[in-house]
C-alpha cells in the first residue's frame, strides 16, 4: 500500500476589524469545496476567526454569532479605563470564552495556530502559538487607543496588523505548501471601490482615508509567499467601524463578499491543489 503525501494547505487570514467577517464567507466556501486547512495564522481580526475556527471546524456557528450580535453585545465587553486605551478588554476575553465555550489553549486546537501581535516596545511583530489562546486573541486584536496592550511576558502586545497585516510567511513556516492568504485591504485602489475626496472632503474622512492608504501598503508588503491571493470587496471602513458588526444585514453582506470572492477564485485554488498532487485530497 502507497503512502501518497499530499500538499499542507496554509490559510492567512488578514486584519481589517469588522471586514474581517469576510474570512467567514472564505472558509464556508473552502469548507464547501472540500478545500483542507492544515494550518492558520492570523492577525487581528483574522486571528479572532481563524482560532474560532481551529477550535472546532464549525465556522456556521461562527456565522450565527456574527448575525446575532447586536448593540448589548458589544457594549458588554465596555470596562472603561484611561491607561493606555479606552477599554481594558478585560470583558472582551470574557466573552471570547463563551463564544469557544472554553478557555482553550493551543494545544487544544484541532488545526495548528500562530497568532501575531505587536510588540509596543521594541515595534516588532510576535508569534504567538503556545499557552492561552483567548489572551493571544486579545493581545493581536488590541486596536491602539480603542484597547489596552497586553502584559505577556516582558512585552506589551497590541494589535498584529501594526506589524504583519497579512502573515502569508507565516503559514509557510508552519510546514505549508501551498499558502492562500485572505487581504482585505486591497479594494480602495484595485477594485474600483475608490472615491473622489476633492467632492466631498471632511475632517474625518481624510485621516481615515489616510490610515486605510497606510493599511493598503504594508498589507502588499506583507505578502511575501502567498500561492493564491483572496481580496473580498469589502469596501472602505472607518478607524474601527464596529457599528456595521451590529447590523445583520451588514453581516450578511461582508460575510457574502468573502464567499464571492473565494469562489471566483476557486477554480485557481483547485488546481493548484490537484496539480501538486494526482490523487485529490481528503474529503473535508
Amino acid at each position: 500500500m502507497t503512502n501518497k503525501k499530499y500538499p499542507k494547505i496554509g490559510l492567512a487570514l488578514g486584519s481589517g476589524g469588522v471586514k474581517g467577517l469576510a474570512h467567514i464567507g472564505v472558509i464556508k466556501v473552502l469548507k464547501a469545496n472540500n478545500i483542507p486547512i492544515d494550518y492558520i495564522t492570523g492577525s487581528s481580526i483574522g486571528a479572532l476567526v481563524g482560532a474560532f475556527y481551529a477550535a472546532n471546524k464549525n465556522i456556521n456557528k461562527l456565522e450565527k454569532i456574527a448575525l446575532e450580535a447586536t448593540w448589548r453585545t458589544g457594549l458588554s465587553v465596555v470596562d472603561p479605563t484611561f491607561k493606555g486605551g479606552l477599554v481594558k478588554g478585560e470583558r472582551l476575553e470574557n466573552l471570547i470564552k463563551i463564544w469557544l465555550t472554553n478557555d482553550l489553549r493551543f494545544n487544544d486546537l484541532k488545526i495548528p495556530l500562530v497568532v501575531i501581535a505587536t510588540d509596543l516596545i521594541t515595534g516588532k511583530e510576535v508569534h504567538i502559538k503556545q499557552g492561552n489562546i483567548i489572551k493571544a486573541i486579545r493581545a493581536s486584536s488590541s486596536v491602539p487607543i480603542v484597547f489596552q496592550p497586553v502584559k505577556y511576558k516582558n512585552k506589551l502586545l497590541a494589535d498584529g496588523g501594526l506589524s504583519n497585516p497579512l502573515p502569508d510567511e507565516v503559514a509557510r513556516a508552519m510546514g505549508a505548501d501551498i499558502v492562500i492568504a485572505v487581504n482585505l485591504d486591497n479594494v480602495y485602489f484595485n477594485n474600483g471601490l475608490n472615491h473622489d475626496l476633492s467632492k466631498n472632503i471632511n475632517l474625518t474622512k481624510v485621516p481615515i482615508r489616510a490610515l486605510n492608504i497606510l493599511r493598503y501598503h504594508l498589507a502588499r508588503n506583507s505578502l511575501k509567499t502567498a500561492d493564491i491571493l483572496i481580496e473580498p470587496k469589502v469596501g472602505e471602513i472607518g478607524l474601527v467601524g464596529w457599528s456595521k458588526f451590529f447590523n445583520s444585514k451588514e453581516v450578511k453582506k461582508t460575510i457574502k463578499a468573502g464567499e464571492k470572492a473565494t469562489l471566483q477564485i476557486l477554480p485557481q485554488i483547485k488546481k493548484i491543489l490537484y496539480g501538486k498532487s494526482k490523487t485529490k485530497r481528503r474529503r473535508y
